[in-house]
């Protein structure tokens, strides 16, 4: 995916912009005339307005897909199930031990991406052609220390190596944003071969220049992974790219990678400032040739920045729409967190049950339990009363705690924690960007007059000093 940011856009722009209004032959005599240049920023304008509305539609897809990845908590390898996205961090592990050894640079790795090129010479002037462009990898796990999950690279579609990836097999779904952060071992290496032909038995050598590239993935690097968890045709859990989500492969952690696509936000806003420049110079450079009278050139500079402004507002304040309902979604996904911790409560119980614990004891913990799930249950309640409890029957029934049922059980119940955890802490981040937002220049504009209100935090531990120390 490309990080798009606003000095990026303005940059691409501008040297466009800059190309077009320079941009001569040799024997052009009317390359700079009032007329030619007047077409030229009929093209400029043009340029600007397609431009800066390109890069905030692509923004603003990059933007959807980065909020899911940041929405879902990290995951250990043996919680992945099929048909749900997987956000998790590990390392790379071979399977079996095979691995691939890199063609220029004899690299140990699961995955190369080897190009050649050759300086030729085109017309009067030389460039770079790529000779070669192979690109390979082998079956390998994402390993963590709960297990290891499958990783298929099948139609992966960039490396950070700024060439094309040929990994792409037919009939398969291939939608165009999965990427490897590999590790650069060669970048455009230079190196010249001495070829030696037979001209009329005599011999003549000639000097052929090249460069090489090398990037590879290799194992035991530590990575981010997020990709959508299929089976593959052994049955066995793997990940790969889906339609929905891609798969990312990263040496940033989570939070390093989400935040460098947040470095374009301001593009949302920016773009109608520059697509009113962009509309500005088009007006006046058409009315080179259309010879408008003052008044009317002028009725339409206001009338149309007035319209590019209006779409502002309706623009910001769907951004400002957008942000809350990414925040409910943000509440939601506490309740459904919540609810799964609830209902391991009753599976619990019964690997008590199958124990010989007296039934009065039985019934102290389910109601402990029970309670605690309500008190804690609210958005704002403490982290867990119930671990703490359990674990203390456990240690009092030794035959308990060794069984692996309950163990399974009481590790799927600190997931759960965890998810619970990681789902406040990203709510109220979601919560804290929307506040920030709806008071800041130019979102103000919108908030005030319609009295758009701020969202409340999530206080954590707030029910946790008002709750009895202990359950059990």
């Amino acid at each position: 995916m490309k990080r798009i940011t606003l000095p990026l856009s303005i940059a691409a722009i501008g040297f466009i912009c800059l190309f077009i209004l320079i941009a001569s032959t040799k024997h052009c005599n009317d390359c700079f005339s009032p007329s030619t240049m007047a077409l030229k920023f009929i093209v400029c304008g043009l340029v600007i307005v397609a431009g800066v509305l390109g890069f905030r539609r692509a923004y603003l897809e990059n933007e959807k897909i980065i909020f899911n990845i940041e929405s879902l908590p990290l995951l250990d390898t043996d919680e992945a199930v099929e048909g749900v996205p997987f956000v998790g961090q590990g390392t790379i592990d071979s399977e079996d031990g095979k691995l691939l050894i890199s063609p220029f640079t004899g690299t140990p790795c699961v995955y190369y991406h080897s190009i050649l090129e050759k300086y030729v010479q085109e017309g009067k002037s030389h460039t770079w052609r790529i000779m070669e462009n192979n690109a390979r990898f082998v079956p390998f796990h994402l390993k963590d220390d709960r297990g290891a999950i499958d990783v298929d690279l099948t139609n992966m579609d960039d490396d950070f190596s700024c060439y094309g990836v040929a990994l792409h097999e037919n009939g398969v779904p291939d939608p165009k944003q999965s990427e490897i952060d590999a590790i650069p071992v060669a970048v455009q290496i230079e190196f010249s071969e001495n070829n030696a032909p037979k001209l009329f038995g005599l011999s003549v050598r000639n000097s052929d220049k090249f460069r090489k590239s090398e990037y590879v993935l290799k194992p035991g690097m530590n990575v981010f992974v997020c990709g959508s968890v299929a089976k593959n045709e052994d049955g066995e859990l793997v990940l790969r790219e889906s339609r929905d989500f891609p798969l990312i492969i990263s040496k940033k952690d989570r939070d390093q990678y989400v935040n460098e696509f947040y470095r374009g936000d301001s593009l949302v806003y920016v773009t109608y400032i520059l697509t009113m420049v962009g509309y500005t110079i088009f007006l006046y450079a058409t009315n080179y040739f259309l010879n408008l009278t003052g008044l009317f050139l002028s009725v339409l500079a206001v009338g149309g920045n007035l319209l590019i402004f209006l779409g502002a507002l309706f623009s910001l304040y769907n951004r400002i729409i957008t942000l809350k309902y990414r925040a409910l979604a943000a509440q939601s996904d506490i309740e459904v967190e919540l609810q799964r911790r609830a209902d391991m409560i009753p599976n619990l119980v019964e690997a008590v049950r199958g124990y010989s614990v007296q039934e009065a004891e039985v019934n102290l913990i389910v109601s402990g339990a029970r309670a605690a799930i309500v008190r804690s249950g609210t958005m704002g309640g403490s982290k867990s009363f119930v671990i703490p409890g359990l674990l203390a029957v456990a240690e009092k029934y030794p035959e308990i705690k060794a069984s692996q049922n309950f163990q399974k059980l009481m590790r799927a119940l600190a997931d759960s924690e965890s998810r619970i955890a990681y789902s406040r802490e990203f709510y109220n981040r979601t919560v804290r960007k929307y506040n920030t937002l709806i008071g800041q220049f130019p979102y103000l504009l919108v908030s005030r007059p319609l009295d758009v209100k701020t969202m409340d935090f999530i206080a954590v531990g707030a029910s946790e000093k008002n709750a009895p120390e202990a359950v059990f």
